[in-house]
């Protein structure tokens, strides 16, 4: 009798375990089940065949291999762009550049019209925040909206050029793990930004001996360690389970493939194959999906997994179904890529289409590729198979006739000086905005005859940027002679000879670049800045106005203006666009110091003084700044005020023999005539070739002297 109890307790309890597991297997087949926060990790220029679990001969990325032992990896991953800002935005609105607008890191900012992921689950009651790795994801390009922290402010121990551009990944890391800290009770959505991949490719230690033959998979390498940090981090938080976590990369690399070193121009395999890993809570097994994606099937995707409904007509389309056990029945879509670099050089654009084994590319000489067979598109079939050539332009064209939009003038952005130099500093070429060139139009250069021109733009960049101008002039000589009417050519001449001080050439130059491009406001600055050097000062006013004209918000052109003005001693206006300039950048300290100088120029010292001290405010250890502001104070003979401002200066450079000629001059006029003398002397120690302060000796002696009889 007991032993038939014990056996009737254990049919109940197989029973009971069987309903149980029927009713979790009913609520667990939404794949939605389970998630409580979402995680999304941006690997800056990863291409996928450089992770060891998308087959790449070195054990590179352990951590993210762990990842998609859990999770759906995703073998044909598609960028629409491959370039950051770009790339980013599609990654985080679900649409396609010629959809969000967005279609370069130079001139383009994510205009608030559309709507990103981030302010999506924010409205779902999400805690938002990201942190990002670079300058070109600053949030004054507009991939901060919906976040409730954007972290884009770097330490200052990773600078480029003097300029604070970018992170490395064990800062990016460590503030990562201290955000996952703060929030670990709320219900988050972070998004966390590596960049190290990019170029230049410099890994830390050991990664950097572990791969030594190449230097970009140590790279990939040492993200893969940072995000296994990031990992055991959510583990440790206990938040691991309940966190679905989505590991992707923005664009490729080309890495000498069809003659590109780095990404930006061409779109083939290379710049613009991607990892796309996603890892749900309670997912266990790998999964490996063929399906051709696309990184705008991430937000989607993520709306869906998280039963959020919307009526965005995302150009990404929901990829949920490839993780539910039931066979997946999701209609195949062509995937769009695009690059409009080439038109900063008059070429054509190149515009592709990716449907199932076939790639196509619209340009002056289109392509076509079975890039199942020919992975490194080498063989171009476009001749052999022009019916199928003609099908993939005809849905291009109807791509783009559906996701074209009107040009948002939001999506448009003047660059500043300081932005230009730091987006410069990452490798990105300024100087000639891209055409959003979409006619098919086969009559331009085709951009496969200009990558050789490309690349030694990229290069004139580099060079200008390294003050290594004569080398720099001889790659424009040979570009030049290649392409004659040359823009860009013409506009890297006129700084090149503002630079070295060459003043007419760079007018000459500078005036030709006008002439090719008389809509492109950057040669009027430089030319009116020459003019300026040169004394002409009515041709240099007449100049920026032209380009204040093409770029009104272009602060520091009204600025230079005001000051040319104040030059002519026409204060009231000059002073008048330094004004300007400070209402689209307060925070501008040489129109604060360009006012400061009008004003002082009428006698309005007290007006002079407030400009100059809010400069000070903003940089204390600005020279000249200083300088302007001990000259007005010893105008209205605040003497111990000049003089504590020429010891500022002393500070600030040491070495300067005019601040401690003018802290003399004050130290005199307060009757400290050995004081005065010692600075005298010390001013003459750095510059013997001083008569004047010769003189200010002698009288300061006669004045002693006087003193004592």
């Amino acid at each position: 009798m007991k032993r038939k109890n014990i056996r009737l307790l254990v049919v109940a309890a197989i029973v009971a375990s069987a309903v149980i597991g029927i009713i979790l297997f009913k609520t667990s087949t939404s794949p939605a089940a389970g998630i409580r926060n979402v995680v999304l990790i941006s690997i800056d220029t990863c291409r996928s065949d450089i992770l060891s679990c998308y087959g790449f001969r070195h054990k590179t990325t352990p951590n993210i291999d762990a990842v998609a032992a859990e999770g759906t990896l995703f073998k044909n991953v598609y960028s629409p762009v491959p370039l950051t800002l770009p790339a980013h935005s599609s990654m985080l609105t679900g649409d396609i550049p010629p959809r969000h607008g967005v279609h370069d890191n130079i001139d383009y900012k994510l205009a608030e019209s559309n709507t990103t992921l981030a302010e999506i689950l924010k409205e779902e009651g999400f805690t938002t925040g990201a942190l990002i790795s670079a300058f070109v994801l600053d949030s004054q390009f507009g991939t901060d909206q919906g976040f409730d922290t954007y972290n884009d402010i770097f330490e200052e121990k990773h600078i480029a050029d003097n300029l604070i551009s970018e992170r490395k990944g064990d800062e990016a890391t460590r503030l990562a793990m201290d955000w996952l800290d703060e929030h670990a009770d709320e219900r988050f959505f972070y998004f966390l930004h590596y960049y190290d991949p990019h170029t230049p490719y410099e890994p830390p230690e050991p990664f950097a001996s572990r791969f030594a033959a190449s230097s970009y998979a140590g790279e990939i390498a040492f993200t893969d360690h940072c995000i296994g940090t990031v990992i055991k981090k959510l583990k440790s938080l206990g938040l691991y389970e309940s966190t679905l976590i989505v590991i992707t990369g923005d664009h490729g690399e080309m890495l000498g493939s069809h003659g590109e070193s780095t990404h930006a121009y061409f779109i083939y395999q290379d710049a613009v194959k991607v990892p796309l890993i996603f890892r749900l809570p309670g997912s266990s097994k790998a999964r490996v999906i063929d399906e051709p994606v696309g990184i705008v099937d991430i937000v989607p995707t993520i709306c869906k997994l998280l039963d959020i409904e919307t009526n965005i007509p995302f150009s990404g389309r929901d990829l949920s179904s490839f993780f539910s056990k039931r066979k997946n029945s999701l209609k195949a879509k062509d995937i769009y890529c695009e690059s409009l670099t080439p038109t900063k050089y008059d070429a054509s654009s190149l515009i592709g289409l990716i449907a199932g084994n076939w790639k196509y590319i619209q340009t002056s000489r289109p392509e076509l590729y079975n890039i199942m067979n020919d992975p490194r598109e080498e063989q171009n079939l476009y001749q052999q198979q022009l019916n199928r050539a003609r099908m993939m332009q005809d849905r291009l064209k109807q791509i783009l006739e559906e996701q074209v939009r009107k040009s948002d003038p939001q999506s448009k952005l003047t660059l500043d000086e300081q932005t230009r130099r730091r987006l410069e500093s990452l490798g990105y070429v300024a100087g000639s905005s891209v055409s959003e060139d979409f006619d098919f139009d086969q009559s331009k250069d085709d951009p496969k005859d200009l990558i050789n021109f490309h690349k030694n733009n990229y290069t004139i960049n580099e060079l200008i940027a390294l003050k290594q101008y004569d080398e720099a002039e001889q790659i424009c000589g040979e570009m030049l002679r290649q392409r004659p009417e040359s823009f860009i050519v013409h506009l890297h001449l006129g700084k090149i000879a503002f630079e070295t001080n060459d003043f007419t050439g760079a007018v000459t130059y500078l005036q030709k670049a006008t002439e090719l491009k008389p809509e492109h406001y950057e040669p009027y600055n430089y030319l009116a800045l020459s003019l300026v050097r040169l004394g002409k000062l009515d041709q240099a006013v007449e100049y920026f106005k032209k380009g204040i004209e093409l770029a009104p918000s272009k602060y520091e052109m009204l600025s230079n203006l005001g000051l040319t003005l104040i030059y002519q001693s026409k204060f009231d206006e000059g002073i008048d666009y330094c004004l300007k300039a400070l209402e689209i950048n307060p925070l501008f300290t040489d129109a604060l110091q360009n006012a400061a100088f009008g004003f002082a120029g009428q006698n309005k010292y007290d007006e002079a003084a407030a400009y100059y001290e809010k400069a000070l405010e903003i940089d204390n250890d600005n020279f000249s700044v200083h300088y302007g502001l001990a000259r007005v104070l010893f105008a209205q003979n605040k003497y111990d005020a000049a003089a504590m401002h020429y010891r500022e200066m002393i500070r600030i450079f040491p070495d300067s023999a005019g601040s401690y000629a003018g802290l003399g001059t004050v130290l005199a006029k307060q009757g400290k005539l050995s004081e005065a003398l010692a600075s005298y002397k010390k001013s003459l120690e750095i510059d013997p070739n001083q008569p004047v302060v010769h003189e200010m000796i002698n009288e300061a002696l006669r004045e002693k002297d006087s003193h004592k009889e």
